[in-house]
């Protein structure tokens, strides 16, 4: 093995020994890029309080168990590109009118105690035993896809006829088997209709003349002014008819008739309500 001496006179460039022709102040790659960050976190480190820098209690012991779960969860991170966790299409689009019905929720359930809903006597202790009965019909029905009643082929088309024949089998055997039905057609006489005809002929008659009359009266009416009539009530002393008239009279309608009236019809008139 050659040994390199380091020891002799020849000290010139071109006779340096190979430990020299090396820079032994070399820094390591990147090293003044992160020295900034480096420096302010030896200064924190340095100002921190002592038992902030004091190791935990069984760090030691749980060290090695940490690095090893550490390097699991890095390889877990690598073979999983995502974390599992996705939400559904337009969440974010409605995220805040669900905040607000979710707000409006708990305001109406700190207003309203109670929810409404109430529950039989005795439900919960029946609960069990519901439930389990619902199980097995349920599991009865996959196994048996029937009700297990059926009827004969052409029941329904033969049961009315089979009835009818119970029923007749019940009777009396001197009973005639179908009992016939006479129709009695009653007779009206003619003298019956005739009376009603008469009847409705003398009604007829008399309806037109009292219908006649009533016209004639209201027509002899027309002819009196309201004036006449107020004077007349007056003298008869009827006080209560005399203010009943006076109230649909207008004193216009009173002035222009009185010339208009014949002593004729006044007298008629008199005559007719006299």
């Amino acid at each position: 093995m050659k040994e390199n001496n380091t020891y002799h006179e020849g000290m010139e460039a071109n006779n340096l020994p190979d430990s020299l022709r090396v820079n032994p102040f070399d820094v390591p790659k990147d090293y003044f890029k992160d020295l900034n960050e480096s420096l302010i976190a030896q200064v924190k480190l340095e100002s921190s309080p002592k038992e902030i820098r004091d190791v935990p209690v069984g760090y030691f012991e749980k060290l090695q168990q940490n690095i090893l779960g550490k390097v699991a969860e890095e390889k877990l991170k690598d073979q999983i590109k995502t974390d599992g966790f996705s939400h559904p299409d337009g969440y974010f689009s409605s995220l805040q009118n669900n905040i607000l019905l979710k707000v409006t929720e708990d305001n109406l359930k700190s207003k309203v105690t109670q929810d409404g809903f109430e529950t039989p006597s005795l439900y919960f202790n029946e609960f069990n035993e519901q439930i389990a009965a619902k199980i097995i019909t349920d599991n009865l029905k996959q196994v048996v896809t029937t009700d297990g009643f059926e009827a004969p082929n052409k029941y329904f088309e033969s049961l009315t006829a089979k009835i009818t024949k119970s029923i007749h089998a019940g009777l009396p055997s001197d009973l005639p088997a179908e009992v016939p039905i006479h129709s009695i057609k009653r007779k009206i006489p003619w003298n019956k209709y005739a009376v009603a005809a008469s009847l409705v002929a003398i009604l007829g008659i008399g309806s037109y003349f009292g219908f006649q009359n009533s016209t004639q009266e209201q027509k002899n009416l027309t002819h009196v002014s309201d004036q006449e009539i107020i004077n007349y009530l007056a003298q008869t002393g009827n006080s209560d008819d005399l203010l009943y008239v006076a109230k649909y009279i207008d004193d216009e309608d009173i002035v222009g008739t009185n010339g208009k009236i014949k002593d004729k019809d006044i007298e008629d008139y008199l005559k007719y309500t006299l």
